[in-house]
């Protein structure tokens, strides 16, 4: 039997920071690894730039190839930009390839998944940096167009790809994001001590954990937690955990008013790593995303499996990935936000149940499965 190649674009891997596009390719790669066809039905070939290459060691993979493009990545990048490449099955392989973040490449005899993770660029313009508005807006019918397979990470995103831009359902295909439960569980208390002695977090916190920019709605946060009675706010710090995102000088800003007026905000200035998450997650006595619009939302999703009570907005993905293992919000209501927090925080019992719902919903995605989305979709028998 042929193996059947595997090409993954993996620029996303290469950041110092990765985003969340970055964090589902390197999930799905490792599932794919430890999948038992690996090495006999098919084979994982990871591709960059060549000058990129050295940098994808840092995740340790085992069971995958390398093939580098022979061009640096900055050429690469201006060349792809323009869509002046040939296509890049000629030289790189014949196969099929897996596209994580939207673009794509012309391909001569090989087919192609491309995932749109969502199309806020279309619904809410207003929420994405203007430049790369208009990138996306210019390229993605020519993407989706020549892809033979649109991927989308939750029923909602599939949803808003076939009826906005016109896609056959046929043509496209859920694999939603997951969640490791076998690094997010509950962590021990001198786990969360020993983070929270680091962040300089003295008393119980509400967290906050997502880019810091316009789209997660995260001023109507801050309001909300201002309209709590100070009892409350005396017992609990909100903590603002995220790099930073798009426009998000106004918001900086508002953090910095709030705790000069007294309001105990904290907004870390050093980098969370991704090892200290779960830690992070369990120390919280509950998660808020109050997100305007989501793609999917996998912080939620984690703090749910590390058995943390999650309050989301009603919008979007959101509902769809938190099922009834949930308190949901009005995203525009600052007063319903600050009502539902004062109402977990209050509610020891209503707390302990949604710690036990979602722990059962954070099951139901795993990377795995989705993994095994891609596999079969392979044609792999």
């Amino acid at each position: 039997m042929e193996v059947r190649k595997v090409f993954i674009e993996v620029s996303c891997l290469t950041e110092a920071h990765i985003s969340g596009i970055g964090h589902m390719t390197l999930e799905l790669i490792r599932a794919l690894e430890k999948h038992p066809d690996n090495q006999k039905k098919f084979e994982i070939i990871l591709t960059v730039a060549w000058d990129r290459k050295k940098s994808l060691k840092r995740w340790g993979f085992q069971a995958v190839r390398y093939k580098s493009i022979p061009i640096p990545m900055r050429l690469f990048n201006i060349i792809w930009k323009f869509d002046l490449l040939p296509p890049v099955d000629i030289w790189v392989g014949k196969g099929i390839y897996i596209f994580p973040n939207y673009k794509n490449w012309r391909l001569m005899f090989s087919k192609s998944m491309t995932f749109v993770c969502d199309i806020s660029y279309l619904l809410y313009p207003q929420f994405v940096s203007p430049k790369n508005q208009k990138f996306l807006a210019k390229n993605i019918n020519k993407w989706v167009k020549r892809t033979d397979k649109v991927l989308a990470i939750s029923k909602n995103s599939q949803t808003e790809i076939i009826e906005n831009l016109v896609v056959d359902p046929a043509k496209t295909l859920l694999v939603p994001c997951g969640v490791d439960t076998s690094i997010f569980y509950k962590r021990a208390e001198d786990k969360v001590a020993q983070l929270k002695k680091s962040l300089g977090i003295s008393k119980k916190y509400i967290l906050y954990l997502g880019n810091i920019e316009p789209r997660k709605n995260i001023s109507r946060l801050i309001a909300a937690y201002k309209l709590l009675p100070e009892n409350l706010r005396s017992q609990y710090s909100l903590l603002l955990v995220g790099g930073g995102g798009w426009l998000n000088e106004p918001i900086l800003e508002e953090i910095a008013a709030a705790q000069a007026e007294g309001y105990d905000i904290i907004k870390p200035d050093k980098y969370v790593a991704d090892k200290d998450l779960p830690a992070l997650h369990s120390g919280a006595t509950l998660l808020v995303h109050p997100a305007l619009y989501e793609g999917f939302g996998l912080s939620p999703l984690q703090a749910m499996a590390c058995g943390t009570p999650v309050i989301v907005a009603n919008n979007s993905a959101l509902p769809e990935v938190v099922g009834d293992a949930a308190l949901l919000v009005d995203a525009d209501s600052e007063q319903d936000i600050s009502d539902k927090i004062r109402k977990l925080l209050e509610d020891f019992w209503l707390r302990k149940e949604l710690s036990d719902k979602g722990k059962q919903q954070a099951r139901k995605y795993t990377w795995d499965a989705s993994a095994q989305l891609l596999v079969d979709e392979l044609g792999i028998k």
